[in-house]
C-alpha cells in the first residue's frame, strides 16, 4: 500500500495507490497490496499462487518511509521458506541516494546478518544515467539466465550511449565521493529539518528519511495555508516553497519530499533550510 512502481501497465497494477490506477482499467491481474513494514500482513496475503514479493527499500511516493531492518530480514526469510522471489524497486531510493549503492545496504548497516542480505532482483533507472534515459535490473543466480537476450527490453533500456553515460556517472560518484556526501550533507539537512520541526510544532510534526532522501510530515489542517483548498496541504506547501525559490515535491497529502542532487554542498543545504524556514515562519506567525 502507498507504493509506486512506475507507469507501465503491470507497474500501475503493482502500485498501491488508487489515483495512479485511475483510467488504466482493466488492471493486470495477480497483484495484492498489503501495509508496508508489516510482516504479518505480508505472510497472511500469501497464497499457493504467489510468485514474488515486491517492495521499495524506502517508499518515495508513499511518504519517505524506510523499510525497517526487521522487515527486510523477515521478508528474506519468508521468501526462502516459501520459495518466493524477493524483488526490490530501487529506482528512486537507490543509486547512492541513501548513502550506499542501494537503500537496503544503508538500512542494514551494522545489523546482525545484514551484510548477507540480498534480494533476488533489483530495478534501477533515472539516476543510473544522471538524467539520461536508461533502465536496468539486476538478478542474482540462479535466476539470471531465465531471460535470454532480446526476451525483455525497452526503447531506453541500455543503448551503447546510455551505458557509456551510466559508467561515467559511476566514475564521477566514486571520484567525488558522492555516497559519503549524501550521507554527511544529508545528515546535516535532516538535523536542520528536525530543528525546524521543534521550533515550529504547529507546522511540522515529523522528519524522516536517509541520506539525501528526506521528508517532513505536515501537521493536519494548518491554518492560513494559502492556495486552492481542494488541493492537498503538501501540494499547497510545495507551491509556497517554489515561490520562495526552492524546488520540492509532495509525497501524498501531508508529506513534503526533498530529493536534492548527490553533489549538494553543506552551504547549499543551509541556504535551502533558510528558504524552508522563511515559508514555515510566515505560516506560524
Amino acid at each position: 500500500m502507498n507504493s509506486f512502481h512506475g507507469r507501465t501497465l503491470a507497474g500501475i497494477a503493482a502500485t498501491g495507490q488508487e489515483k495512479v490506477k485511475k483510467g488504466f482499467e482493466p488492471q493486470v491481474p495477480g497483484f495484492r497490496q498489503v501495509p508496508y513494514n508489516d510482516l504479518a500482513a505480508m505472510r497472511a496475503a500469501l497464497s499457493p499462487a504467489t510468485a514474488a514479493i515486491l517492495i521499495e527499500g524506502i517508499q518515495g511516493e508513499g511518504g519517505i518511509i524506510p523499510a525497517t531492518p526487521e522487515y527486510l530480514l523477515g521478508l528474506r526469510q519468508l521468501c526462502d521458506q516459501k520459495k518466493l522471489l524477493l524483488l526490490m524497486d530501487e529506482v528512486q531510493c537507490g543509486h547512492f541516494r541513501s548513502g550506499r549503492f542501494q537503500s537496503f545496504q544503508r538500512i542494514l548497516e551494522g545489523v546482525p546478518e545484514g551484510e548477507k542480505f540480498l534480494p533476488d532482483g533489483i530495478s534501477m533507472a533515472k539516476s543510473l544515467g544522471g538524467g539520461f534515459p536508461i533502465g536496468a535490473f539486476w538478478v542474482r543466480a540462479p535466476y539470471a539466465d531465465l531471460l535470454g537476450a532480446g526476451s525483455h527490453g525497452s526503447t531506453y533500456g541500455g543503448s551503447p550511449l546510455a551505458c557509456a553515460v551510466a559508467l561515467k556517472i559511476l566514475d564521477v560518484i566514486h571520484r567525488e565521493k558522492l555516497a559519503d556526501n549524501a550521507r554527511h550533507v544529508g545528515g546535516y539537512f535532516k538535523s536542520g529539518l528536525e530543528q525546524l520541526a521543534q521550533k515550529y510544532p504547529g507546522i511540522s510534526q515529523n522528519v524522516r528519511g536517509l541520506g539525501l532522501m528526506m521528508g517532513i510530515e505536515l501537521v493536519p489542517n494548518i491554518p492560513n495555508l494559502p492556495g486552492d483548498s481542494s488541493k492537498t496541504q503538501a501540494s499547497r506547501f510545495a507551491n509556497l516553497l517554489h515561490a520562495a525559490g526552492l524546488l520540492a515535491i509532495p509525497a501524498g497529502g501531508q508529506i513534503m519530499r526533498f530529493l536534492p542532487p548527490l553533489n549538494l554542498q553543506q552551504s547549499e543545504a543551509e541556504e535551502g533550510l533558510k528558504l524552508i524556514e522563511s515559508v514555515v515562519a510566515k505560516l506560524a506567525a
